[in-house]
């Protein structure tokens, strides 16, 4: 799982993700656009480091919270590009 799909789940799927090494340390935030940002006031790092160390994903959608673990989330968003995938290529054989 990259930083890049990640942001492509977001917006497909219009949730909020939030993980970090620590919710009070270097926590980031992907919005429903897949915009990646730095909420708080500590911004000396850089989003990949926090990606890296994260164990866990926090999923808002609607309001509702889910914690996903590092390879529930990896697998959600593999499912996710693959049923995209295979659908754009059921288009194009019509």
């Amino acid at each position: 799982m990259t930083l890049l799909e990640l942001r492509k789940y977001a917006i497909d799927r219009r949730v909020e993700i939030r993980f970090g090494d620590s919710p009070s340390e270097r926590e980031c935030l992907i919005d429903k656009k897949g915009q990646a940002r730095i909420p708080g006031e500590k911004k000396d790092f850089r989003i990949e480091e926090a990606f890296d160390a994260s164990d866990q994903f926090l999923i808002t959608c609607d309001g509702e919270t889910q914690t996903l673990t590092r390879e529930t989330m990896a697998k959600a968003v593999a499912e996710a590009l693959g049923r995209q995938d295979s659908a754009s290529h059921d288009e194009e054989e019509e």
